[in-house]
């Protein structure tokens, strides 16, 4: 009779809320003691149900991305170009070896790195860069048929020395002029059409001061005729030369006069220019600036 009481007062403790912190709220109602285990006064109580990993909605998990694994040549690369931010990888930049744009990131060219932002910098025309970007990671020139820039793209694509891109746009500009030559019309250059002059005038601190002229040939000796002679200069090898024949891209003006870049603007000034926009950019012995002047172009 004795050892019936304990067990009765033990059951009793199990079942009461001051009881011990394993039994589970439910069972706090339960009007029957808990079977004892192997004269345990344990309970037997069920494991609760495992989250399976793939438990859902559908029964999987979507939408989770896969990292790639982490190479050198994969990582994120961010570029200035003349003040345009450019992210690539070194697997895109190095693709085509031969290219002066491949030795500038395979360590054959030196070239600059901002310390402050963490970006390589290189003073080139950053709105043709895209395209020049492009075709190392496609192989291919992809422009829009009005694409009116073919001449400025082909200084830059010469410049980063991607032979095979430089090949594509002089294909892409006989087969312009064979579509005009079937249409047998005459196009207007658009500059023409609406009716201005335009002088881009860039002037960076190489060797003391560099002022470089772009624009149409026939303005530039107008304005400039002490140059003249030196834009009967025909070759091809000749910078300022690989564009059409009509126009002028970078011509060293100081190279050839003794003008700073102050008397380049005032002589366009006084010529009937105005300065319509203006940039510049750069780091610590690299910087430029850009002048844009134009000016109505007179009747005929």
């Amino acid at each position: 009779m004795q050892v019936e009481r304990m067990i009765t007062k033990a059951n009793t403790r199990l079942i009461s809320p001051a009881g011990s912190p394993n039994i589970s709220p439910g069972s706090l109602h339960s009007s029957s003691p808990t079977p004892l285990n192997n004269n345990k006064l344990s309970p037997s109580l069920p494991a609760p149900p495992k989250a399976s990993p793939t438990s859902g909605h559908h029964g999987k998990v979507t939408g989770i991305p896969t990292v790639a694994a982490a190479s050198r040549y994969t990582a994120p690369v961010h570029i200035d170009v003349g003040g345009v931010i450019y992210t690539s990888s070194l697997e895109t930049l190095t693709r085509y070896p031969e290219t002066r744009l491949a030795k500038l990131f395979n360590g054959q060219v030196p070239i600059v790195l901002d310390t402050l932002k963490q970006h390589y910098f290189i003073d080139r025309d950053g709105k043709m860069f895209r395209h020049i970007l492009n075709f190392m990671r496609s192989g291919k020139v992809c422009v829009p048929d009005d694409f009116s820039e073919i001449d400025c793209l082909m200084e830059e694509a010469r410049f980063f020395e991607v032979q095979g891109m430089v090949k594509q746009l002089e294909q892409l500009r006989r087969q312009r002029a064979q579509r005009l030559a079937r249409a047998g019309g005459q196009a207007s250059p658009p500059v023409a059409q609406h009716g201005y002059h335009v002088v881009a005038l860039h002037i960076s601190p190489d060797l003391g001061e560099r002022v470089m002229l772009s624009g149409e040939r026939k303005l530039i000796e107008e304005t400039f005729p002490e140059v003249v002679q030196a834009l009967m200069d025909n070759r091809t090898s000749v910078a300022w030369n690989q564009s059409d024949p009509e126009h002028v891209v970078r011509f060293p003006l100081n190279g050839y006069t003794k003008m700073t870049s102050l008397q380049a603007i005032q002589r366009l000034l006084a010529d009937g220019f105005q300065i319509v926009a203006s940039l510049g950019g750069g780091v610590e012995g690299q910087q430029f600036s850009e002048y844009i002047f134009s000016r109505s172009r007179q009747p005929q």
